[in-house]
């Protein structure tokens, strides 16, 4: 068995997410793609979320 690609680990999130009634925004993904990368913590994503609705 192969292992998954991130872009299928992120699309398997959202499409689970989606069925839950939420919805996925394209800043969503981009935020997952970049934690995933490893190029921001969890954390910091967080706080970039908080932070637009504090404004």
């Amino acid at each position: 068995m192969r292992p998954m690609s991130d872009e299928r680990a992120i699309e398997n999130a959202i499409v689970s997410t989606q069925m839950e009634g939420f919805e996925v925004t394209e800043s969503d993904k981009k935020l997952l793609m970049k934690i995933i990368k490893k190029e921001i913590t969890l954390d910091e994503a967080l706080k970039k979320i908080n932070s637009s609705y504090r404004n």
